[in-house]
């Protein structure tokens, strides 16, 4: 039975991990527009294509979608670098500044702490199961060490990406 306890609680830390890998791989130094346009439906609505400067360009099959896709782009980034001109879109590629860099950074790191608490509290709950038996508690305490050490790794990895 406490075998069993253990996987599920290996198996709750690695849906944790893996929804923050899936959190911080969007965070990217890297224009990630592509995302922003798969994550919104504006495919059906317009062609996509890339400019010799790697802007993306929106054209609408129809010009009166050009509000609705430009208020769709807005919903998914505030912030997002956009021009209108009389039949297509320009999303403009993004100046890569120091700034930014340390800010996706700081982006990573505080995702990296959220999870950790999250673990802590995992590791709280499994330890008041076992509060007069220390094996358990050790073994708890390595699972939860070795997942630190990954999530570590991981945060530490796409850190090194971005500078």
């Amino acid at each position: 039975m406490c075998n069993k306890n253990f996987e599920n609680l290996k198996k709750k830390i690695n849906e944790l991990i893996e929804l923050f890998k899936e959190k911080i791989k969007k965070i990217n130094l890297e224009d990630n527009y592509e995302y922003i346009i798969n994550k919104i439906e504006i495919l059906e609505l317009s062609e996509i294509t890339k400019d010799n400067k790697n802007n993306l360009i929106i054209k609408p099959f129809k010009k009166e979608n050009m509000k609705e896709i430009i208020n769709k782009l807005k919903k998914i980034k505030k912030d997002i670098n956009l021009t209108t001109f009389k039949d297509f879109i320009k999303i403009n590629k993004e100046i890569k500044t120091i700034e930014k860099k340390n800010n996706l950074i700081k982006t990573i790191k505080n995702e990296k702490e959220l999870l950790k608490i999250l673990i802590r509290n995992l590791r709280k709950k499994e330890n008041e199961k076992y509060k007069n038996n220390l094996n358990e508690k050790k073994t708890i305490q390595k699972i939860i060490d070795d997942n630190i050490e990954k999530i570590e790794n991981i945060s530490l990895e796409k850190i090194k990406n971005i500078k």
